[in-house]
């Protein structure tokens, strides 16, 4: 299976509402609906490259452009349930949501959530690098499932720098990363980031059920992709035993089981609905999430979603019209 490292420059873009819907429609194919806003399209230079590392989508963006919204009506039109985690590379940003706003110097970062209306706007050419994290994902990770959106997180030091730092070398050597490494880079970056964001957190506060079940679904989440992911790999992990595992999952209303294949058959599904992964097959795409027979994962994403997973990527790409992210655009 290839790894996944699609580059699309926009140079030059002379006047015209024509080419900037094309940039945004660039734009949309990697990080969902929003509006690019320029003061003068034809000193527009941008660039979009989607990476994957450790099963996440990144994306590393350029351009000079004033601002970039996300409006309440793109908010229900798309049905995407993502985190992205920007990165200042270049330049400055204020990004904000949800009454909230983050002043981006290069190496801070943010939270902002798909699901909410925000605005972007920036001092000039900037670079930043966007982290899509699925908000199911890091929701296991967090007590009490809390995401604080747009509060500026510092990378100079402590855990926030060991994000960063981490987050930029796994972008930039992404195509080296292959897929058997996936569980660990993944690991990695879920425990560096949720350290970080715990900091505020109160996790104190919460009963020591919920604390232990907050910890096993993020370890849950860091080995999702294993095939061999068991309740008693997860227990010894956990330091508990397989009896107390299922106890505290029967508490919360879903056994381990299904937990664990809710989780991927959400994975996969988002997979399926992505464009870029279009040269992967339905039983490349159910082993990539732990599934190891083909029947079964048909039959359980039936079960879940009420089609066959081939069923469901034919109605995308109808209803998509094979939409292809733009060529490169040149005066």
């Amino acid at each position: 299976m290839e790894r996944m490292e699609i580059s699309y420059p926009i140079k030059n873009i002379a006047v015209g509402d024509d080419r900037a819907d094309r940039w945004d429609r660039s734009l949309m194919g990697v990080c969902g609906a929003f509006q690019t806003i320029s003061s003068d399209w034809s000193k527009f230079k941008g660039n979009i490259e989607l990476r994957n590392i450790g099963g996440f989508d990144v994306a590393g963006i350029s351009m000079n452009a004033d601002r970039v919204l996300r409006s309440r009506k793109q908010v229900a039109e798309n049905d995407d349930k993502y985190c992205f985690l920007i990165m200042q590379m270049q330049g400055r940003a204020l990004l904000s949501q949800r009454n909230n706003e983050a002043f981006l110097e290069p190496g801070d970062m943010t939270l902002i959530d798909s699901g909410y209306p925000s605005e972007f706007s920036y001092d000039g050419f900037m670079r930043q690098i966007s982290l899509h994290i699925p908000r199911e994902t890091l929701q296991c990770c967090l007590p009490y499932h809390h995401i604080t959106v747009a509060k500026t997180i510092s990378g100079v030091s402590g855990m926030g720098a060991v994000t960063r730092n981490f987050l930029i070398s796994s972008y930039k050597e992404a195509a080296f990363i292959g897929e058997a490494a996936y569980p660990a880079v993944r690991a990695a970056l879920l425990n560096f980031l949720t350290a970080t964001l715990r900091g505020d957190l109160p996790t104190e506060a919460m009963d020591q059920k919920a604390r232990q079940l907050c910890y096993i679904r993020k370890i849950i989440e860091q080995n999702l992709t294993d095939p061999d992911l068991t309740p008693g790999l997860i227990a010894k992990m956990s330091g508990i035993s397989p009896r107390h595992l299922h106890r505290l999952f029967k508490g919360d209303g879903m056994s381990f089981g299904e937990w664990v294949r809710h989780r991927r058959l959400f994975e996969a599904r988002r997979q399926l609905a992505n464009k870029y992964f279009s040269d992967y097959s339905i039983i490349q795409i159910a082993f990539q999430w732990g599934f190891n027979d083909a029947a079964h994962f048909s039959r359980s994403f039936r079960k879940e979603f009420g089609l066959s997973p081939r069923d469901y990527r034919k109605r995308l790409h109808a209803e998509q019209g094979g939409l292809r992210a733009p060529d490169d655009i040149r005066s």
